[in-house]
């Protein structure tokens, strides 16, 4: 997939600047932040609000303050920051309050208790509830935020009162090998080879700070900003291109291991009645690997999985971007707005009717 691929080329690039001594990769053995030209930090202060949750902050970028009724509440694909969301959130800030959030480590977020992905859902519902947006939550996903917005959902399932999957991540996304053998399809290495154990989601302050290490990477966007604002532009140019990237030796969000157990408990993820929109990308394109794995294929197999995501609860519907790829709040922000409009509705209407 699209977004597996963005999480490798991250993963490669990481390891072999981790192995390097030079000049592009410099440490810092007291754990403070990397090294980043401070006239540059300047001009490019964070663009919303700084949550100390604990020793370490949490970046939010908000819209709609003001607004009554349901906290929307935004996560960020694998490789994003907040700022992806730059489309969505003023449009939704109209009618709801809107929180994006960087999770730890990511844009102007600090780096705090590792990566686990049951972790960014501790810290994120941490850094609602310490800044004030309470709920109840409109969870929005997008690729592996939707990962998150599940088990956020699943683990304060009375604070949620619906979910928007966009172009979403499934579980079982990694089950694409074929067994010529077999004749039968199984988990990728990365996934069978995944540690049996998932970091506990530590809930106290923050005490040692980790050891942060950096590299000068070069993202090109294509025409992925062609839509963002000018200021926008020059905010995703600086925290991918210019600023040294900052990373910790070791910090992985254990997505195998939780994708497994998410697989094998499907029961515990499950989110009852609470309303979900699945919204999946019409233009994805699917690259060729072989005759078992051909793009044909891969997107058959992509289909069933965004099908199956109605799954999660009893009252869940599709809808197709006809023209999206994976990211559909980008290609068509105006799809994603009025699917939370319409679950932002939706709770204030049940809400109404409880006070009569």
């Amino acid at each position: 997939m699209i977004n597996k691929n963005i999480v490798w080329v991250i993963l490669i690039i990481v390891f072999i600047f981790s192995c390097k001594n030079n000049s592009s990769n410099t440490e810092n053995e007291h754990g403070n932040n990397p090294p980043i030209d401070v006239s540059q930090v300047d001009n490019y202060p964070p663009p919303g609000e700084l949550i100390d949750i604990g020793g370490y902050k949490l970046h939010l970028i908000v819209e709609g303050k003001n607004q009554s009724g349901p906290t929307v509440v935004f996560f960020h694909g694998a490789g994003d920051i907040a700022l992806n969301w730059n489309l969505v959130l003023p449009k939704v800030g109209e009618f709801a309050t809107a929180v994006a959030i960087d999770q730890a480590g990511e844009a102007w977020s600090d780096f705090g208790h590792g990566a686990s992905l049951f972790q960014q859902v501790f810290d994120s519902h941490k850094a609602l509830k310490i800044a004030g947006y309470n709920e109840p939550y409109i969870l929005v996903g997008q690729s592996l935020g939707g990962i998150i917005a599940n088990i956020f959902a699943k683990e304060y399932p009375t604070e949620v009162a619906g979910v928007v999957m966009v172009d979403a991540t499934h579980r079982d996304v990694l089950l694409n090998v074929f067994n010529e053998e077999l004749n039968k399809f199984e988990w990728k290495i990365f996934r069978t080879t995944a540690s049996d154990s998932i970091p506990v989601v530590v809930t106290t302050p923050l005490v040692n700070k980790p050891l942060i290490s950096t590299f000068q990477p070069r993202k090109d966007f294509g025409d992925l900003l062609d839509k963002f604002t000018e200021h926008d532009k020059e905010l995703f140019n600086w925290i991918y291109n210019e600023r040294p990237w900052p990373y910790v030796k070791g910090n992985h969000d254990y997505e195998a291991e939780i994708f497994t157990e998410m697989h094998n408990n499907k029961a515990k993820y499950m989110l009852n009645d609470i309303p979900i929109i699945i919204l999946t990308g019409g233009l994805k394109e699917y690259s060729e690997d072989d005759e078992y794995w051909t793009a044909e294929r891969k997107k058959t197999y992509s289909d069933s999985l965004q099908l199956d995501l109605l799954n999660l609860s009893s009252n869940s519907k599709q809808i197709i971007a006809e023209k999206s790829g994976h990211h559909i709040h980008i290609d068509e922000p105006e799809v994603v707005t009025e699917a939370i409009k319409e679950l932002v509705l939706k709770q204030k209407m049940l809400t109404k009717n409880k006070h009569y």
